[in-house]
C-alpha cells in the first residue's frame, strides 16, 4: 500500500481529482490511500473524490483540522492563491494515523507521468524527509534570512516522502510550531521555509525527476553540456511534472508540457472544461501573449525538440 496526502480546499477540489487520476493511471500496479487534508468540503466533493479512487480500487480518507491548529500563522508570499491551510502539511505527524510510518505528500498543481515506486522505496530510515532540491535553491538570501548554511541547499515542499515514524520521534510537528512563533520574520516561503529550517539537516536530496518544476522549463543564461546533460533527460521523461508557476488551467500558461494537465482532467467529471473556451479568454491570452507572437519578447520557456 502506499499512502499519498494531498491538503486541498473547495477551490482545488478539481486539481486533486487531476492529480489523483494521474497517479492512479500510471500505477495501475499498486494500491493507493490517497489522505486528504481539508476543511469544509462538501458530501459532493467528497463524493467525487472518492469514486474517482474506487474506479481504481483505491480508497479515499478525509481529515477536518481544527483551526486552532494554525493560531497565529500567516500568509506572506503568494497570499492570493495559496491559503492558510498550506500550514496543515508541517503537521501530517499529528493529522495521519499513527500506524502509517511513511506518506508521499503531493501538491495538486502536479501530474504524475510514471511509476511511483522507486521513490516511494527510497530509504529514509536516519532522515525526516527526502525532496527535490528547489528551483531558488541557488539564492544566498534564502539562507541568509533562515539562517542556516547554503551547503545544506533547500528543499521543495510541493512533493515530499516523509518518514512519519521519525516527525512522531522527533516531534517535527510542534517543532514547526515552534519555530513560526519564535521566528516569523524569516519564514516569507510559508510552509516550504519552515520546513526547510527544521529539516535542513534531516533530508534526502532525490533525482529531479520526482518533482520538475516549472523554472526548470525556462530558458537557461547558459544551455551547455553541463545543463543538458543535467536537464534533457528530466525534461523530457518526468515522473511528478509540477506546475510550480502559471498553471495549465490559467489562461496565459506556456508550460511547455501544460496538455498533460488536461489528459488528465478529460478523465474526471470535468472533461473538456478549458478556460480558453471563453471568448474573452482566448481574447487576453492573444494579447498577454502578443509580444512572444512578433518577437518582441524572447521565449520564457526552452522548446524540448532543441534539447
Amino acid at each position: 500500500m502506499i499512502h499519498i496526502a494531498c491538503n486541498i480546499d473547495s477551490n482545488y477540489v478539481r486539481h486533486c481529482a487531476v492529480t489523483l487520476v494521474s497517479v492512479f493511471e500510471n500505477n495501475k500496479e499498486e494500491s493507493f490511500t490517497a489522505h486528504i487534508i481539508a476543511r469544509d468540503l462538501s458530501e459532493t466533493e467528497r463524493e467525487i473524490l472518492t469514486r474517482l479512487a474506487a474506479r481504481y480500487n483505491n480508497q479515499v480518507c478525509f481529515y477536518e483540522p481544527d483551526i486552532k491548529l494554525l493560531e497565529g500563522f500567516t500568509i506572506r508570499k503568494f497570499s492570493k492563491r495559496i491559503s492558510m491551510a498550506t500550514y496543515y502539511r508541517c503537521i501530517l505527524s499529528e493529522l495521519i494515523p499513527a500506524d502509517i510510518d511513511r506518506l508521499l505528500y503531493l501538491d495538486c498543481d502536479i501530474v504524475v507521468l510514471g511509476d511511483l515506486r522507486p521513490y516511494w522505496n527510497t530509504p529514509i530510515d536516519h532522515v525526516g524527509v527526502a525532496a527535490v532540491e528547489d528551483m531558488g535553491c541557488r539564492e544566498p538570501e534564502r539562507y541568509e534570512i533562515l539562517k542556516y548554511p547554503m551547503e545544506d541547499s533547500y528543499f521543495n515542499a510541493g512533493v515530499l516522502l516523509i518518514n512519519l515514524a521519525y516527525w512522531r520521534q522527533h516531534d517535527i510537528a510542534h517543532a514547526c510550531i515552534d519555530y513560526f512563533h519564535k521566528y516569523p520574520e524569516r519564514i516569507l516561503f510559508n510552509d516550504q521555509d519552515l520546513l526547510n529550517s527544521v529539516l535542513h539537516k534531516d533530508k534526502l536530496l532525490v533525482d529531479l525527476k520526482w518533482n520538475v518544476q516549472d523554472a526548470f522549463y525556462r530558458r537557461p543564461k547558459v544551455m551547455d553540456e553541463n545543463w543538458k546533460n543535467r536537464f534533457t533527460e528530466v525534461l523530457k521523461n518526468p515522473v511528478i511534472l509540477h506546475y510550480t508557476n502559471r498553471k495549465p488551467w490559467e489562461y496565459d500558461s506556456q508550460h511547455p508540457l501544460r496538455q498533460a494537465y488536461f489528459t488528465y482532467l478529460d478523465m474526471t467529471p470535468w472533461k473538456g472544461e478549458r478556460v480558453l473556451n471563453n471568448p474573452f479568454s482566448r481574447i487576453k491570452r492573444f494579447f498577454r501573449l502578443l509580444p512572444f507572437y512578433v518577437k518582441l519578447r524572447k521565449p520564457k520557456y526552452i522548446k524540448l525538440e532543441n534539447i
